[in-house]
Order: C-alpha cells, then sequence, then structure tokens
C-alpha cells in the first residue's frame, strides 16, 4: 500500500513530515513531492494551473507507483489537485483505496471566509493584495527580494541547488515562485467551480476532514461538498485550524490508515 501526500499552496512536502514514520511504522510505503515551482520543484514551462498540478501528480504516480493500491492524502491545495486527478484520470479509482482530502473547498479558494466586519477587513486586504500581485508583480518581486529570508514569502534569486539534501523548511514553498505565478495559480483557484461528480464513485472511500476553527477554508466549505457526495465520511475536527495536518499528525494518520 503506498500512501501518496500533496501539499498546499506556499509550503512543501515538509508539511507531512511527522506523518511519514508514524505511516512507515504501519508498513504503508510514502511518496511526498513538491508541487512545481514549490521547494525543490522546478516551474517548468507549462501553464500554472490546476489541471497542470494534476496532471504533474498522475505522471509522479506512473514513476513511483505504477502498480499496487493507494491512499491519496491531500491538504487544501493539494485536496483540490487530487479531486482534479480523479477527474482527470479516471483510471485511478480501481486502485484508490482511500482518499482523504483536508480542507477540501467545495468550489474555489475565496478571499472572504466569513461574515462580520472583522471578515470583511481581511477580505479587503486580501483584495488588494491579489489585485497587487495580478497588476503590479515586478513591484512585490522587488519588495520580496528584500525581505529577511526567514519570511515566507521572500523570493531568492536562485532555486537551491538539487544536490542539497537537506529538507525544505514546510513554510518555504514559494521562495523561488515570482508573484505573477502565485497570482496565476491564485486566479485558477478562485474560478473553480463545483464538480464533485468524479468523487461518487469512491462511495465510504472518500473522508473529507477540516478545522472547526479554519479561516481559509471555512468548515462550511467542505460541509457543502460533503453534501453532495452522500456516501463520503465527514469529520470537523473540533478546533483546529487551517494547520490542521500539522497539529493533528496522529488523528491524520489515523485517517489514512484506518
Amino acid at each position: 500500500m503506498t500512501a501518496v501526500l500533496v501539499h498546499g499552496l506556499s509550503v512543501t512536502a515538509a508539511l507531512w513530515r511527522s506523518h511519514v514514520p508514524l505511516l512507515l511504522d504501519r508498513g504503508m510505503r510514502v511518496v511526498r513531492y513538491d508541487h512545481r515551482g514549490h521547494g525543490r520543484s522546478t516551474r517548468g514551462t507549462a501553464a500554472l494551473n490546476l489541471d497542470q498540478l494534476a496532471d504533474d501528480l498522475a505522471h509522479i504516480l506512473r514513476t513511483t507507483a505504477p502498480r499496487g493500491p493507494l491512499v491519496l492524502v491531500g491538504h487544501s491545495m493539494g485536496a483540490m489537485t487530487l479531486m482534479r486527478a480523479v477527474a482527470r484520470h479516471p483510471e485511478l479509482a480501481p486502485r484508490i483505496r482511500r482518499l482523504v482530502l483536508i480542507s477540501p473547498p467545495y468550489a474555489g479558494v475565496s478571499t472572504r471566509t466569513g461574515t462580520g466586519p472583522v471578515h470583511t477587513l481581511l477580505a479587503a486586504g486580501r483584495n488588494l493584495l491579489a489585485s497587487a500581485c495580478t497588476h503590479a508583480p515586478w513591484l512585490l518581486d522587488t519588495a520580496r527580494q528584500r525581505l529577511p529570508i526567514t519570511s515566507r514569502w521572500a523570493l531568492r534569486s536562485h532555486p537551491l541547488p538539487a544536490s542539497d539534501a537537506r529538507p525544505v523548511p514546510c513554510r518555504e514553498g514559494l521562495h523561488t515562485m515570482p508573484t505573477r505565478d502565485i497570482a496565476a495559480l491564485w486566479h485558477d483557484l478562485a474560478g473553480q467551480q463545483p464538480d464533485p461528480g468524479p468523487l461518487q464513485q469512491l462511495g465510504s472511500r472518500l473522508h473529507l476532514l477540516a478545522g472547526s476553527r479554519d479561516t481559509h477554508i471555512p468548515p462550511e466549505q467542505t460541509r457543502l461538498l460533503a453534501v453532495s457526495l452522500p456516501h463520503a465520511r465527514l469529520e470537523i475536527v473540533p478546533d483546529a485550524t487551517h494547520a490542521l495536518p500539522l497539529r493533528h499528525a496522529q488523528l491524520v494518520t489515523d485517517r489514512i490508515t484506518h
């Protein structure tokens, strides 16, 4: 049994660093990778969108796990990537023993994640940042190059050498991604429309997880997805935020293996 762990936007495969030893102890084979443009994965020349990320995943599966049962696990954008991969590569469905989607939205991501004055202010700030990323990416790149390297938004002039065996910290996923690529990916994710149909064939093999205090992808979004997938299992983790995989590694591992 191979577990394939897929991270979200702005982080790296190090998101799963606590899960790997737990899964290995349970006799599972583990595959994790950095999305293109994140961490050590190069950007390439293909379009940076959800379709491409899903096709990247299919290629990785053909290379690293061409046969045998699969447990596919994705967080946030990683969950969206898995949903798209099931739709674009239906040959995967018979091999999937479990599909664990953590913080998946019903449709696209949004800058507005709730109601009330606080959420209105947050959405206004996020909209302003999104507009700057879209219309003046060169200006933000200049600012990012001056940020301390400890900032998750800092932009490095050169990618890390592939020969460096040290893991790229989880929060450094965007260090090699220019602002124009961040904007392109965000707009693609925001423009997604609900399409739960391809997931319905998985029935009870599908497990949906969400944090009750997630302010990036509110649990209401995951509940909407669950309504359209009546045989899927839905679990709202009390007091968990968008960092659910990091803060609740044991719980996530249990859902992967049971």
